[in-house]
């Protein structure tokens, strides 16, 4: 008995040990089940996670030979943009040197003008972004922040937005420079701007990861970031009809404009929304089309690759050089190549049990397709959720996410049996929703205006 029973612990202890390989530095794992070391259930079918596909194919190609030495430093560049700036604006002070690491002050940072209801939200999350930064120093990062320039990246981003031709700049199309610390409405749009890069770009981050410790505290600064989002966007909500200077547009327009420059510039894929969301690909809410998570039609948020966000935060630079980083990122990870591109490997996992033996980037090659543009998918149940799936889709536009009057006429009577029963109210057809949202523009701002 002691026998067979010795026999069966030295088996226990064989298969632990097969089945539980420590990723050793250097190892360049493929992102995807680095936990899970056996898996019985595959094959599986993700045909209706067109989304998550195309987001984990996008980390398969940017994880290149990156360790995860190399995510965590460039976490450290992001989390001092967001934190700086909002340290700067919420308490007039930047970082204590422990964070900063020796970093220089951002150009331009300042104090924001803020009002009393609207100070205490933005010194709660910088409060926070400053615990982000933190978490990179805990993690191993040393690299000091980069150089950062807050009045003339702003201005620039801006230029971007509102799609200027090169020779021209904000204050000579508008008569004045944008400031991001002048009220409530530029600095909440500023710190919206900036901090849905890091929700996504963070939740983009755990794909590439391999180490699970690592992947959990990213996977925190994702939820977190994705709540401050919620907070700025319900603070720019009360104040959407206000207006931006010196654009001379609502705070829902300008954001409008935003949505679509980042959507622009990360990719074909749909991933970004405004305050107002009239695109059915999603969720859209009836009536007022308030959007304060933005998310696909299964409520799940959105990801991006460091790639994608370089791209985005230096203005299409090549060399990942301009924009908000005048000298660029300091680490491995600091240009923007490949931003568009998918990498492949997902199917081969897992399809039967196996040991985690996932085979290394360089094993596998670069074999880049491009990042495929997310198209509505024939999902069972969502024609059973209580919005239609049909409207105007306008990809990397302003004009599902607010910067045109929201179809007012859209909402017809309550569908007839089962959809009366779930109180369901429909939206109107595609062609009553094109007319509506394509009404006239701000006066102020027309798009040929805008070149």
């Amino acid at each position: 008995m002691m026998t067979k029973m010795a026999s069966m612990l030295a088996l226990l202890a064989l298969m632990v040990a097969c089945t539980a390989q420590p990723f050793l530095a250097g190892q360049n794992m493929l992102p995807g089940g680095n936990i899970r070391t056996v898996d019985t259930g595959g094959p599986y079918d993700f045909s209706q996670l067109g989304t998550q596909v195309n987001e984990i194919k996008g980390a398969i190609h940017a994880r290149q030979n990156y360790t995860d030495a190399d995510i965590i430093k460039f976490l450290t560049n992001v989390e001092c943009l967001e934190g700086l700036f909002d340290t700067w604006g919420a308490f007039g002070r930047g970082f204590t040197n422990d964070l900063e690491r020796g970093g220089p002050k951002p150009y331009g940072a300042r104090k924001a003008n803020l009002s009393t209801e609207a100070l205490p939200f933005a010194q709660e999350i910088a409060l926070q972004e400053q615990g982000h930064a933190l978490f990179t120093r805990a993690a191993g990062s040393q690299i000091p922040c980069p150089q950062m320039d807050f009045d003339g990246g702003w201005n620039k981003y801006m230029a971007a937005v509102y799609q200027l031709p090169s020779n021209e700049t904000i204050k000579s199309k508008f008569g004045a420079a944008f400031d991001p610390f002048k009220n409530d409405e530029n600095f909440f749009l500023c710190m919206l701007a900036l901090e849905e890069l890091g929700a996504t770009g963070n939740k983009g981050l755990i794909g590439l990861s391999t180490s699970p410790v690592i992947a959990a505290g990213i996977a925190g600064l994702a939820t977190s970031a994705t709540a401050h989002s919620t907070v700025e966007r319900m603070v720019l909500w009360q104040r959407r009809n206000n207006t931006v200077e010196p654009f001379n547009e609502t705070v829902q327009q300008v954001f409008a404009r935003v949505s679509a420059y980042r959507d622009r510039m990360d990719g074909p894929q749909f991933d970004d929304q405004g305050l107002i969301n009239t695109d059915p690909r999603t969720i859209a809410v009836p009536a007022e089309w308030v959007n304060m998570i933005p998310a696909d039609i299964n409520g799940l948020t959105f990801a991006r690759t460091p790639q994608m966000n370089i791209n985005i935060l230096t203005i299409g630079s090549p060399e990942g050089i301009g924009g908000f980083f005048p000298k660029g990122l300091n680490g491995v990870i600091t240009k923007p190549t490949g931003y568009n591109v998918s990498g492949d490997g997902l199917a081969d996992y897992p399809s039967t049990a196996r040991l985690a033996n996932q085979e290394s980037v360089l094993a596998v090659g670069k074999l880049p397709p491009p990042i495929t543009s997310d198209e509505p998918a024939s999902v069972p149940g969502q024609n059973s959720l209580t919005q239609a799936v049909n409207g105007p889709r306008e990809d990397a536009t302003p004009y599902t996410r607010g910067l045109r009057p929201a179809p007012e006429t859209a909402i017809v009577p309550a569908l007839s049996g089962d959809a009366m029963a779930m109180g369901s109210t429909a939206m109107a057809p595609s062609s009553d929703m094109q007319s509506a949202s394509m009404a006239a523009p701000s006066p102020s701002v027309s798009a040929a205006s805008l070149g």
